[in-house]
């Protein structure tokens, strides 16, 4: 399957039943969230998948740490992605450029311009970012999370899932993750099948991430078992939590 990597190209998925945008701020960003996910819809021949990432994520340390430029990072992250696209099986790959490090710089209109065109090609059923809070507080993740919110309020309604941490999740990966989600507002905690956690665990790979989810040849960092994904949907309560990002959707949207 050919990736779509312009608005025209992604117009042309919308004859999938189940259709999932990401919306992210940076390359790995995708890996340590909602990797799963995706690569379930990636798997799905009647779904689609597609991955926004606002930015090539070149302010990134990896620039000092070996002596490349911003330009360099950048294009070596977004290559990256184009591999991460293969593992998860990504139907789409939209990378508009915008810069790193300074989303919350940036007019609003500049943001969220790229999501509502995706949004509007697309037609998802359901959309991913971060919660408000950016997960870490990392100003990028917060200003793709409202450009989201506001691309949304101009659309029609559909789901819009935020990637969400239990307490003694966020514990164990301070200081990544510092801002845990309460128990009672997790609505969909997606359990990764073995092929899921298979594509999970080459997209943390492809970024040299330091969170894996295999023990085995584990040299450093963290290593996530079982291998879960917790969502809290906007305007939404399910008790218990949804086993699908597209359950209940069928008379929704």
């Amino acid at each position: 399957m050919t990736l779509a990597r312009t608005m025209d190209e992604l117009a042309g998925l919308r004859a999938a039943s189940r259709r999932v945008l990401a919306v992210l701020a940076h390359p790995d960003d995708e890996a340590y969230g909602c990797a799963g996910a995706l690569a379930r819809a990636g798997a799905d021949p009647d779904a689609a998948a597609v991955l926004l990432c606002l930015t090539r994520g070149e302010a990134s340390s990896m620039g000092p740490a070996r002596g490349l430029t911003p330009t360099e990072v950048g294009r070596l992250r977004e290559g990256r992605l184009v591999a991460v696209a293969e593992h998860l099986h990504l139907a789409g790959l939209l990378v508009p450029g915008l810069p790193d490090g300074r989303l919350d710089r940036l007019a609003l209109d500049e943001v969220d311009a790229p999501v509502r065109a995706a949004i509007a090609a697309f037609d998802p059923h359901v959309v991913i970012t971060a919660d408000a809070r950016g997960v870490n507080g990392h100003r990028d993740h917060i200003a793709a999370h409202w450009a989201v919110r506001r691309a949304l309020a101009a659309a029609p309604p559909r789901r819009l899932a935020m990637l969400a941490y239990p307490p003694e999740v966020c514990e164990a990966a301070k200081p990544r993750l510092l801002f845990a989600t309460p128990e009672q507002e997790i609505d969909a905690v997606v359990h990764l099948a073995p092929a899921e956690i298979d594509a999970k665990e080459a997209a943390l790979q492809t970024h040299e991430a330091l969170v894996t989810l295999n023990a085995e040849g584990a040299q450093e960092g963290l290593v996530v078992r079982p291998p879960v994904e917790r969502y809290d949907l906007l305007g939404e309560a399910h008790a218990p939590p949804l086993e699908d990002l597209f359950a209940g959707l069928s008379a929704r949207v």
